[in-house]
């Protein structure tokens, strides 16, 4: 780089003698690049906070180009030379190479530096230790600190304590107490965040230089105020989401200030500390509750052998109870079934009441269900899913050990279950893909074959039905709605039940009925499902919708696209805890569905009654396409047919007996004058 240097020095005119010195590292130590005259080193500028600043000398032109804090180079020119900003641009990057492997070389040493601190950091498991090694490493990192000290807050006091200090005497320090928000130490603590303070005159905010009388008393002859300092940071150090200690760092006598660089370094390795502490913490804790631990392997050791063996969860509960002194059985809140089946839910209590009492307390590890009666619940969660919980009905304290039983059989219940939960989103998956193949089957040995698959009987009728689980962002929340509304409908419409199962965020079921009074019945047990869903205070949303009743298992694919077109038409979200039937929504199934059949069925419904009512040339029909294309005019209607207008209310009559409809109701009128509508354009 010496060489191109020169060359592009001589070729922007360069003539008189001059020389390069590069300032580099946290001490500035001046070396010289180029310096054939042999010219005296140059004494440093003071930084303007540009990159090129330019000095004119008695007998010599300084030329600073500024890199960073830690490095510079210094062109040296003698008498008056003058270089335009272009000359000056070209030198600035042509020097740039040489910050470039600067930088690279200082960095990787920098970060082997905090790689070895980490190491010597976490090597110790003592707590004192550990807050002693934070500061004489973190100072090996942070280079421009001159001294540093670690603050922990005292819950018992109240107050921020030091609790080490390197580089400034700790029995002084020792006594000051800070309380949350005062000074950079209080304020780092409140807030949460790093404080960086590069110029401790002008901190603007007032808790951040607030220091109490006390405090700056004992703080010592060498600092009495953070304005003696010239910068300081203020680093929180956090462990498990909980800030746990402050460091404080200040540099009062090194010529480099702390920068947002020093925070970045910080970052990197108090991020390692965290964990330090927190591991030393757990040690220390750990080797004050060794005996807990111990009764506590012996507990898991025995019910994971009864999980390793599959022995199941009634096996798993009755160990419990051994262990806990009392009976506990276990209620399933997604299948809504008690282990052991023998057992029963407390008196005047559901599962859905057991459901929103833990919902409603929240991470409670366990809680009394009434105060009346002696009832205590243990939740059993999978992250934010409760899968159910053990019932215990004692008032009896639980002991130590009973209480370490209940806490590792809660974690392996919960593994129990999940593996349950998925078994039955596996058999789920499989009635899904099976159905599927069943409405999609043309070949009635294949449709016979899907049919006895699935289990179903042919009792005289089906009706599949849609239900939609909507507003649950959460996919394990939103599988437990779905397990918790097939457990519901279950158990209440048992008997109807065909097939049923869960697919993303929606059920399908399909209903085995004998006739239209069955349907009614199921579509009641749905709609009392629908209002019992809207009733719990959850952010979800329960909707659903019923396709027709058919009487062939070659026409399920026919029932549920209706229940599908029903589910999603746009009166659905205007009928709250309502079942959505297809046979009632009209005209409104012609704006769900994408499928120009279903116009064709549509029409379908409306003409061919009137065809076969008259069995003639489609009287009927041309008259109802007469009076409305004339906008309902009788008497237009009538000239046009070339017939009395007796005639016409005759006709008219006779097409709403037919159809069941009155041209005096606005829907059934709309009906009509739409069918005649798409009739025409057919």
């Amino acid at each position: 780089m010496t060489s191109s240097i020169e060359i592009l020095l001589t070729r922007i005119g360069i003539t008189v003698p001059y020389s390069l010195w590069i300032a580099k590292d946290e001490q500035q130590h001046v070396y010289p690049l180029v310096n054939p005259n042999g010219m005296t080193p140059p004494k440093m500028k003071k930084s303007s906070g540009k990159p090129i600043q330019v000095i004119q000398e008695e007998a010599r032109s300084v030329v600073q180009f500024t890199y960073s804090q830690e490095y510079r180079v210094i062109l040296l020119l003698e008498g008056s030379a003058v270089l335009d900003e272009i000359e000056l641009g070209l030198i600035f990057d042509l020097l740039y190479k040489g910050y470039s492997e600067y930088a690279d070389e200082t960095g990787r040493a920098k970060l082997a530096r905090i790689v070895d601190s980490i190491h010597y950091t976490t090597a110790s498991l003592d707590l004192d230790d550990v807050f002693s090694n934070i500061l004489t490493h973190t100072l090996d990192v942070i280079t421009n600190a001159d001294y540093g000290t670690l603050w922990l807050f005292d819950e018992a006091r109240g107050k921020i304590i030091c609790k080490a200090s390197e580089g400034y005497r700790f029995e002084e320090i020792q006594q000051m107490e800070f309380d949350l928000g005062e000074g950079p130490v209080g304020h780092a603590f409140a807030v949460g965040h790093p404080v960086l303070i590069t110029d401790p005159r002008n901190i603007e905010n007032d808790n951040v230089k607030r220091i109490s009388k006390e405090n700056k008393q004992r703080w010592g002859r060498r600092v009495e105020d953070i304005t003696n300092v010239r910068s300081v940071i203020a680093y929180p150090i956090g462990v498990d989401g909980r800030i746990e200690c402050v460091m404080y760092l200040g540099q009062m006598n090194s010529e480099q200030v702390l920068t947002d660089r020093d925070l970045w370094l910080l970052q990197i390795f108090t991020a390692q500390v965290g964990i330090a502490i927190r591991n030393a913490k757990q040690f220390a804790y750990i080797r004050d509750l060794n005996e807990k631990l111990v009764q506590r392997d012996a507990i898991h050791a025995t019910l994971t052998n009864l999980s390793v063996r599959n022995m199941g969860t009634e096996k798993m509960v009755e160990e419990l109870s051994r262990m806990a002194g009392q009976p506990l059985v276990f209620a399933d809140l997604l299948m809504n079934e008690m282990i052991p089946s023998s057992a029963s839910l407390p008196q005047g209590v559901s599962f859905t009441n057991l459901l929103e009492r833990i919902q409603l307390e929240g991470k409670a590890k366990s809680f009394e269900l009434t105060s009346a009666e002696d009832v205590i619940l243990y939740p059993i969660r999978s992250g934010s899913v409760v899968l159910g919980c053990l019932i215990a009905h004692s008032s009896q304290k639980l002991g130590r050990l009973s209480e370490l039983a209940i806490e590792q059989g809660s974690v392996l219940l919960a593994l129990e279950r999940v593996q349950k939960q998925n078994v039955l989103a596996f058999y789920y998956k499989n009635q899904r893909e099976l159905f599927e193949e069943l409405v999609h089957a043309n070949d009635p040995s294949i449709l016979n074959e899907k049919v006895e698959a699935l289990g179903i009987r042919n009792v005289g009728g089906f009706a599949v039905a849609m239900l939609q689980v909507t507003d649950c962002s959460d996919p394990q929340e939103l599988e437990a709605h779905i397990f918790r509304v097939i457990a519901e409908l279950r158990s209440s419409a048992i008997g109807l039940i065909q097939t049923v199962f869960g697919w993303q965020n929606k059920v399908i079921v399909l209903a085995g009925v004998t006739g239209p009074s069955e349907l009614t019945l199921f579509e009641r047990k749905l709609e009392e499902l629908l209002i019992h869903r809207s009733d719990l205070k959850t952010d979800s949303r329960l909707h659903g919708g019923i396709g027709s009743l058919i009487h062939a298992t070659s026409q399920i694919e026919q029932t549920y696209r209706e229940a599908e077109i029903a589910l999603t038409n746009p009166l659905a979200g205007h009928r709250n805890n309502q079942l959505v039937r297809y046979t009632d929504i009209g005209i409104s199934r012609l704006f769900t569905s994408r499928n120009t059949e279903e116009v064709s069925k549509f029409l379908t419904d409306i003409f061919d009654p009137l065809r076969e009512a008259d069995r003639s040339d489609g009287t009927l029909e041309q008259t109802l396409l007469a009076y409305f294309a004339c906008n309902r005019s009788t008497g237009e209607a009538a000239n046009i047919l070339h017939i009395h207008i007796n005639t016409l209310y005759q006709r008219l009559k006779k097409i709403e007996e037919t159809l069941g409809l009155s041209l005096k109701n606005t829907d059934d009128a709309l009906q009509l004058q739409l069918a005649c509508y798409l009739r025409q354009r057919a």
